[in-house]
């Protein structure tokens, strides 16, 4: 059964619509997909914990996913529509383990299923589903 484990940040756990913000998404002829934009630290698990983050609420962040195979976008109220609500457990960046989709995905013959992995992201307005072989998120704390 799929389950979605959310991600832990140096911020700590993202949760809630309006704590992804997305400005821009960049794909290169390398197979990377790079996300960047604004995170709500009010929003982050550990923000109220920091020392010295209580009076910044918003951070930059540049996502990259590398070796991306798949990618899927929606539009949120669309997705939640799509896949009900069971499926929206998690955070706002999960890894979800036991991927349908993944096990489902007709890889290049040259390609083992076991080095990639299935990673979803909530933005405030689209959904990401992205089967890549890893992951750099970076934080400007």
């Amino acid at each position: 059964m799929e389950k979605a484990i959310a991600i832990e940040t140096c911020l700590g756990v993202l949760r809630g619509r309006d704590c992804i913000f997305l400005d821009r998404v960049e794909q290169d002829n390398r197979g990377n997909l790079t996300f960047s934009g604004e995170i709500n630290g009010d929003l982050a698990s550990r923000h109220k914990e920091s020392k010295g983050l209580q009076e910044i609420k918003w951070f930059p962040y540049t996502l990259t996913f590398q070796h991306v195979i798949a990618c899927f976008s929606c539009e949120l109220d669309t997705y939640e529509n799509f896949i009900g609500n069971s499926g929206l457990e998690g955070s706002d960046f999960d890894l979800i383990e036991n991927s349908k989709w993944l096990e489902s995905m007709p890889v290049r013959k040259d390609l083992k299923k076991d080095g990639y992995k299935h990673y979803r992201v909530f933005t405030y307005d689209i959904v990401y589903n992205i089967i890549a072989g890893s992951y750099k998120l970076e934080i400007d704390t």
